[in-house]
């Protein structure tokens, strides 16, 4: 597993083009492995943790056609190949990891100790259901003191996911959820639950936690499911409640009425 640092200047082309550029060549990394994109916290908006994306490595080669300058408008040695970027849980290697390894130190790159490894890989197995990164949305974030207007985000991601939800086998159908748009959603509502108002609690790293449903379930495959219209942010309990409880809803167009074991919920 490696660890890449970008600024966010350099952020939105490693995203959207899949690859890295560094001076050094990485050893000991082989195809598949997990690389944690990393933003440097200094170009960080309040709040933000840094590592938010990952990706896989596929090779490392050298930038004999000068595509870092093309990329980056600046020219490293090498450029490192990567695919699938794709959303994690937000974190912070230094809250998680075991060892003593200050990854604040790194300038570029730097291989995650396997002690510190194995605790990302459990991170990231707990924010299963990751969904491939959204690059025409990347650049909202990389604009230093801006502050982000969910309501025209939402609009734009609305639009972005009117289709039918995408499949990706692996082993069974996992079914591509849109991360970006619910973090969106759930910012937007404070992380408030819509059923039964409770305003969510703080997770071990300060951060807040609430989780968000959709009515309309993404198995079905129905057009447009993926969108707001859809989603709801709820606490865990009532999201239980949801898929285990007697409910019964109707749209209304926009909102719900949501009758939960014969109590009703109007949400707008």
């Amino acid at each position: 597993m490696l660890l890449f640092k970008n600024s966010a200047t350099t952020m939105e082309g490693v995203l959207k083009h899949e690859k890295h550029a560094t001076d050094g060549k990485p050893h000991h990394v082989k195809p598949g492995d997990i690389i944690l994109i990393a933003q440097t916290k200094n170009t960080l908006l309040p709040g933000q943790k840094p590592i938010r994306w990952i990706m896989n490595f596929v090779s490392c080669e050298e930038d004999v056609d000068n595509l870092s300058n093309k990329i980056w408008g600046k020219h490293w040695r090498y450029i490192i190949n990567g695919n699938n970027v794709r959303s994690v849980e937000p974190f912070d290697i230094n809250d998680i990891k075991v060892t003593s390894k200050n990854y604040d130190a790194v300038q570029t790159y730097s291989i995650v100790e396997p002690e510190d490894e194995e605790e990302v890989l459990n991170w990231i197995s707990e924010s299963a259901g990751t969904y491939v990164s959204n690059t025409d949305v990347f650049s909202n974030e990389f604009k230093e003191g801006k502050t982000l207007d969910y309501d025209e985000l939402i609009k734009k991601l609305d639009e972005k996911y009117k289709n039918t939800p995408e499949f990706k086998e692996v082993i069974t159908d996992l079914i591509q959820r849109p991360t970006f748009l619910s973090n969106a959603f759930k910012e937007k509502y404070d992380y408030k639950c819509m059923i039964c108002g409770y305003p969510g609690f703080l997770k071990k790293n300060g951060e807040k936690y609430a989780e968000v449903h959709h009515m309309i379930e993404l198995n079905n495959k129905s057009p447009k499911t993926l969108q707001s219209w859809n989603l709801l942010v709820v606490c865990p309990l009532c999201h239980k409640k949801l898929h285990y409880a007697d409910v019964k809803s109707e749209f209304l167009d926009p909102g719900w009425k949501i009758t939960i074991n014969g109590e009703e919920h109007i949400i707008k």
